[in-house]
This record gives structure tokens, C-alpha cells and sequence, in this order.
């Protein structure tokens, strides 16, 4: 479904393309590529992360999948989250029962070596990543590109798994949208979501504004019937704006705003405030982004783009619970020395319980500026491009109330980056992409070298075949979410830099092709690759015996082999199928005991076998439908507190969506859809229902149950 999309006429005008970047896309890579031809070819999809330029997406000499919005109305997406199952190799993994703490992998690796981009800029932070694949809504998203392997040379810091990258587009009509949605799991709790965008482009095209809103409601799940949840609620409100002016065909100034308040509680009696509950676990972000960029086409042979990003996030936090509390208390009580059982003195001295437990709350702020600017040279057949980055980002972490007597902890560090790239035209059918990077990183004592070099080939229409070698690193950031970096039942929690700790760095070797049978007409496109990452000096935390003091070190070496393939394949007009299967093989150097009888150097909670199948029907005469089939495979799920693992069961997650759109007066249209998720309800079969006791990280598989939808769009 992805690629085809170029091949069967949907897709993007050429001139909308260009919003992406600000640049005239007569004057693009891909033109020189092709001269006047290209003005010709507006059934094409433009992508831009591989390269930081303009590519037509079958000729992009680095492998870029690509969903756009029509993807979204398809599938009924409406967040990063569910927009993951539609990438090969890629899935969400639920981490916490209490906190909802998640992560996505992207070519078996974590959230943590992926890098989130919104427009082309690596923003957000490790803070704000926690959370990331539920904060994202597709509202103000017109497509979403993904890059593979490791992209340092272009991206900085934490690009070792890829690219995620988030692409809004200048609107080329007035309109608005909006859109309502219920959904209900299992019958017995509710989630509402409701958005709107509205946009605004003058007569002249020189001046466009896009508005838009997004709001869910979800209430907490307690699939074990203990009291304690396993989906935490979860309550999301996004506004943002975004500016496009355009003083002529050759310039553009970008600029947008984004609010992001999310906020999440986990645990038992939800009803009550957090220190009364038996245990709590809530979190509460307040997101700000700002984003300006400006880009100037000076000719034919040469354009440049500079742009300026800024985020806050302030995150207030509980993990405890009422016990936790009253020991707290009790153990700091004035007289220690008068022998009175902890039964007996918490009832009488409730004012010193909720003044432990405000220690318990903890308050964290983080900031980070992005700057860049980037210049590219179209030299007959070589696209020289070079640029300028510049990220720096604060975090401080502590007490949300003073006077507790809880420390506040801060870190910060810049890093600067300076890259070149050329993309070299050797003949009609083959490129060549060498590229290389240095940073300089604050926590790292040298200079990190990040070079790669990709490669193109098409021997003729039917084949293309493309491979690479890349390079990532990952510094010692601000922030660890696993560790719950600050307030801890009211010990602060100081996370210190091993002597000589050397970054995080992979290499990633990549091999694949495409195959267009020719006879079929372009019906028919098969997709197959392989990629090889050598990951070293992975980082862990270890005790170092201090109280509330923690080591971050350079840990084992792992070695991660990924095989994907993929067939979109157009079978009528109104039929289309998109099916993928994935083998991910993660292997640390050496194998560590996890827990008890068990020593294994497999990674955890990463399925082996991964896979999609979905079919689609288009006939907007009579109704939209899909039916999407989402597999994954045995892997070892741990849980280490409670000192227990298995090999899990497979996993066969059955959607299906149908939709119809109604043309009324007054108004364009108006679309209703309803669906069920996880048709069969298959999800994991051994929850613990211990209560307190459990172990809330043994939690893997699909974490959505059976889940009933309905939606209705109105557009004008």
C-alpha cells in the first residue's frame, strides 16, 4: 500500500510537496535528475528524510516507507501508535500497568534509539519520548516518513534504530474538518475523542493558516478484576497553529505552535487523590512547541533553509502509595524513641502522613533549543549538501511542593553537529550518497564521527535495489524514564556518568530491493530487506551502593539481524492489499541471568516473528471497509521483581472498520465509520491479580482488548 501509492496515481500534487521544505519544486533534486519531466509527473509521491531533500520516492537512494493521511482514513488511525502497525518491523510495547509507560521499536531496538522528528527537526526529548507513541495525534500529521538504520549523519544523537519522522503540509484550499468518536472496551469503560483542523489559503496563495484541536477521554481498565489497573486513564488535549508565507515562488516562512496537556493515573482507587490511594502512579505533562523556518530558493543551482525549534515540558509525578506514605512518615516521626507500633501512631498523626506524602510528588521541567541550517548545491550530477545543527537541552527534576526536604537534581548538555552529504548521479541507473558527520557532544570527552554511504540501483523498470552502510550514536542524555530519574517515595535519585563513558554506537548494514512485475501494469510491487546492526557500549544503570545514587556505564555489545518484505498489490479497482512479515533476531554478546533459571542473551519482550495483512475496499458510491490482521510472535516476557518469565503465545490481532460518506446540503460531506478492534480479544492470559503485590511490569502483547468504535467526520 505504501509505495504504491505512486505507481497507481494517489498521491501528493508536486506543489504541495514542496511545502515540506519551503522549496519551488521545479528547482528540486529531483528535477536535476530528470529536467523538465518532472512537472509531468504529479502523480508521484515526494519524500524527504533519507536525504534532507526532495526525492521521488522510488528513486530515494534511502529506503523511506511512507504513510500518508489516506493511509490514516483507511485503518482508522488517529496516533503514532496505531500508525505503527502498518510498518514492517516496527511495533508499540506497553511497559507499565500503572503509569502506561511505552515504547516503540523500530528494527528491534527501543524508543531510545529512535529518533521522533517533527518536520525534519529532532525535538523531542527523552522526556517527552516516554509517552510519545500515544501524545501524537494524526490530526495535524499529513503523512509520516520512516527511515531505517542508523541516520546520525543527518539527524545527531539517538538516531541508531531510525527515523520517525512527523510531516505537516501547506493546505491548498480553505476547509475544516471535524470529527467525534466513541469507542468502548470490552462494554465495560469508554474512550471520547473529538478533533477539528481548520485551514485558510488566501486568493493569491501567498498566505495559508491551519488550525486544528484534538481531545481523548479514556477511563482506566482493570482487566484482572484485582482493583489495580492495566490500562491507565488517560486524558490528551492538543491545540496548535500553524503560519505559511510565501513572498514569492522562491521563499517561505514556516512558523507553528503546539499545546500538548496529557495526563495519566495508574493503579487502585483512582476516585481518591493519589497519597490516599494503596498505590498510585499519575503523571501530568504540559507540552509547549514552537518551530520557525525559512527557506530561499536563490537559483536554479543552489537554496538554503534555516530554522529554530524550542520545547518546554513540565511533568508533575507520583509513584508511591498510602503505605508507602506512612512508613515514610513514621520513620521520620519527632520521637523516634518512644516505643509506639506504626498501627497505632499513623491514625493519630495525619498531618505528618500528608506531608510525607507531598515528598512523594515530584516536579520535572525540561527545555530544549534546536537550530539548523542547511545549504544544498545542484551541480550537474552531484547535490552537495552541508549543514549546521545545534541542540541543547536542561532538565531539572525535584519536589513538585518546597520545603519536603527532597533534593533537586539537573543536568544539561549541547551538542553541535556539522554534516556534509553528496548525492552523486554516476549513471541513469546507479547513485551513490556518501556522507559524513562530526558532533560534539557535552557528556562525550572527544568528537563523535558518524559517516555512511548508500547506494542506488535500477538495472531496469521492474527492479531497484538499494544498499547501505550507516552509522548512529546515542550520548548520555538528561533523563532515564526507567529509573524514574528524582523523587522516589521521597529519596531524590542522582543518575552519575561512569569515568570515561564512551557514547552508545552502532553500524547498520542494509541490503533490498524492489520488485514491479512489468506485465501486471504496476499492480504489483514486492518489497524485501535485510538489515545488520552492531550495536556497542550499550549504556546501564547500576547501583553503586550510595543511597540514592546510580552509575550509568557502558555495557554488552549486541548484534541485531532484521529481515522484512512487503506486498502491496492492487487487485481491482475497489480492492487493494498491503501484507508484511518481519524476522528480528536480537542477540546480546554475552548471555546475563534475567531472573531466576533463566540465562539467556535474548532480548526481552521483542518477538521474533512479526506480520500484517490488510485488505481494503474503496467505493466511496457505496461504502469504505478494511479488515486488518496484525500477528505477533512468541517472545520472552520477564518480570523481575516478581521473579518470573515464559515464552509468550503468538498473537492474532483481527480489526475491522467500515465506512460510509454522505454528500448533504450546506456541507461538503459527512463520513460515519464504525469498527472493532482485537476482534477476538487476544491479548495476554496471565495477568497477575495480586493487587498490590504484582509485578506491573510483567506486561506484554497487544495491549488493547476487544474495543467497539464509531465516528462520525464532517467536512466543509
Amino acid at each position: 500500500m505504501n509505495n504504491i501509492k505512486y505507481l497507481l496515481g494517489i498521491s501528493i500534487l508536486t506543489s504541495l510537496a514542496s511545502a515540506h521544505t519551503g522549496e519551488d519544486h521545479s528547482y528540486s533534486s529531483a528535477e536535476h535528475d530528470h529536467s523538465e519531466e518532472v512537472h509531468e509527473l504529479t502523480d508521484f509521491d515526494v519524500v524527504t528524510t533519507g536525504t534532507r531533500t526532495e526525492r521521488l520516492i522510488h528513486e530515494a537512494p534511502v529506503k523511506t516507507e511512507l504513510l500518508i493521511a489516506e493511509d490514516f482514513d483507511d485503518y482508522n488511525v488517529s496516533s503514532l501508535k496505531d500508525a505503527l502497525k502498518l510498518i514492517p518491523s516496527a511495533r508499540f510495547e506497553n511497559d507499565c500497568q500503572n503509569c502506561g509507560l511505552n515504547q516503540i521499536q523500530l528494527l528491534g531496538l527501543s524508543t531510545d534509539y529512535t529518533a521522533i522528528l517533527f518536520d525534519g527537526a529532532p525535538l523531542y526529548s527523552g522526556l517527552a519520548k516516554v509517552y510519545g507513541a500515544d501524545l501524537f495525534p494524526a490530526i495535524f500529521i499529513d503523512r509520516i516518513e520512516v527511515v531505517k538504520g542508523g541516520s546520525s549523519v543527518l539527524y545527531g544523537p539517538e538516531a541508531i534504530a531510525g527515523v520517525v519522522n512527523l510531516i505537516t503540509a501547506e493546505p491548498a484550499e480553505s476547509g475544516f474538518e471535524i470529527d467525534a468518536g466513541f469507542s468502548s472496551v470490552r462494554g465495560d469503560t469508554s474512550d471520547w475523542e473529538s478533533s477539528f483542523r481548520g485551514d485558510f489559503v488566501a486568493d493569491d496563495g501567498t498566505f495559508a493558516l491551519s488550525a486544528y484541536g484534538f481531545y481523548t477521554d479514556r477511563e482506566g481498565l482493570d482487566l484482572s478484576t484485582d482493583g489495580f489497573t492495566e490500562i491507565p486513564e488517560f486524558e490528551n488535549t492538543v491545540v496548535g497553529l500553524q503560519t505559511w508565507w510565501n513572498p514569492n515562488n522562491q521563499m517561505q516562512l514556516k512558523a507553528n505552535y503546539q499545546y500538548m496537556d496529557q495526563s495519566h493515573r495508574g493503579g487502585s482507587d483512582l476516585s481518591v487523590r493519589e497519597e490516599d490511594a494503596i498505590v498510585a502512579e499519575s503523571l501530568a505533562h504540559e507540552i509547549h512547541t514552537a518551530q520557525v523556518r525559512w527557506d530561499h530558493q536563490i537559483n536554479s543551482d543552489f537554496d538554503y533553509s534555516l530554522g529554530a525549534s524550542y520545547m518546554n515540558i513540565e511533568r508533575e509525578s507520583f509513584y508511591g502509595g498510602r503505605s508507602g506514605s506512612e512508613q515514610l512518615a513514621y520513620d521520620n516521626r519527632p520521637f523516634p524513641l518512644i516505643p509506639i507500633p506504626i498501627e497505632l501512631w499513623v491514625p493519630l498523626n495525619q498531618g505528618q502522613v500528608d506531608d510525607a506524602a507531598r515528598s512523594i510528588f515530584g516536579l520535572t521541567e525540561d527545555e530544549v533549543i534546536y537550530l539548523e541550517s542547511q545549504f544544498n548545491h545542484y551541480l550537474d550530477a552531484h547535490t552537495i549538501s552541508y549543514g549546521v545543527q545545534y541542540r541543547y537541552e536542561e532538565v531539572k527534576d525535584g519536589p513538585l511542593f518546597s520545603g519536603t526536604g527532597t533534593p533537586t537534581t539537573k543536568d544539561d548538555f549541547a551538542n553541535i553537529g556539522v554534516f556534509v552529504q553528496d548525492q552523486w548521479k554516476i549513471t541513469e541507473g546507479l547513485e551513490l550518497v556518501p556522507g559524513v558527520r562530526f558532533d560534539k557532544h557535552d557528556n562525550v570527552d572527544d568528537a563523535i564521527f558518524s559517516p555512511r554511504l548508500a547506494a542506488i540501483w535500477t538495472p531496469n523498470e521492474e527492479v531497484t535495489l538499494r544498499a547501505s552502510w550507516s552509522t548512529g550514536f546515542n550520548a548520555p542524555g538528561a533523563f532515564n524514564e526507567d529509573q524514574h530519574i528524582g523523587v522516589r517515595n521521597g529519596e531524590g535519585v542522582v543518575i552519575r556518568n561512569a569515568p570515561g563513558l564512551e557514547e552508545e554506537s552502532s553500524q547498520t548494514f542494509s541490503f533490498g530491493g524492489e520488485f514491479r512485475p512489468g506485465g501486471l501494469d504496476g499492480k504489483v510491487v514486492l518489497h524485501s530487506q535485510i538489515h545488520l546492526t552492531l550495536l556497542e557500549d550499550t549504556f546501564d544503570i547500576v547501583d553503586t551502593g550510595a543511597p540514592g545514587v546510580q552509575l550509568r556505564e557502558n555495557g554488552p555489545d549486541s548484534e541485531i539481524f532484521v529481515w522484512e518484505s512487503n506486498l502491496n498489490w492492487q487487485i481491482t479497482d475497489h480492492f487493494s492489499v498491503d501484507a508484511g512479515l518481519s524476522y528480528i533476531k536480537a542477540r546480546f554478546d554475552d548471555p546475563v541471568e534475567r531472573v531466576t533459571g533463566l540465562i539467556t542473551n535474548e532480548y526481552t519482550e521483542n518477538p521474533e516473528w512479526t506480520g500484517h495483512f490488510g485488505l481494503v475496499y474503496e467505493n466511496h458510491d457505496l461504502f469504505d471497509a478494511f479488515v486488518l490482521l496484525n500477528y505477533t510472535g512468541s517472545m520472552i516476557a520477564v518480570g523481575e521483581d516478581a521473579d518470573i518469565w515464559r515464552n509468550t503465545p503468538d498473537f492474532y490481532v483481527v480489526d475491522l472498520g467500515i465506512s460510509k460518506e454522505f454528500h448533504i446540503p450546506v456541507f461538503d460531506s459527512i463520513t460515519l465509520a464504525a469498527g472493532i478492534e482485537n476482534i477476538f480479544d487476544d491479548r495476554q492470559d496471565d495477568l497477575q491479580d495480586n493487587g498490590e503485590d504484582r509485578d506491573v511490569t510483567y506486561f506484554y502483547g497487544p495491549s488493547k482488548p476487544r474495543t467497539y468504535y464509531v465516528k462520525a467526520t464532517l467536512e466543509w
